[in-house]
């Protein structure tokens, strides 16, 4: 095998000169070469660090807001005011 391809059906490895999968029987027409996947899964992993860095920050901007709540609460708590 000179040149792999992924099966987009199950997922195996074959033989880019097949015209169908030998796992799953799935038209070659339908298989796309390694590159083609790792470009895929490149797209995916920069869409989840996105993802992930947006909601990060809305976790820290939720997290600051409550610790100054708590600030508050703290300080009223210890000079003897009530809270409001």
């Amino acid at each position: 095998m000179d040149k792999v391809t992924i099966c987009h059906a199950c997922g195996r490895t074959m033989d880019s000169d097949f015209f169908y999968c030998p796992w799953c029987g799935e038209s070659a027409a339908s298989v796309g070469t390694s590159d083609d996947i790792a470009a895929r899964i490149d797209t995916v992993c920069d869409e989840l660090s996105t993802m992930q860095s947006a909601w990060t920050g809305s976790r820290l901007v939720r997290m600051d807001a409550e610790l100054g709540n708590i600030e508050r609460e703290l300080s009223a708590l210890l000079s003897g005011t009530k809270t409001p």
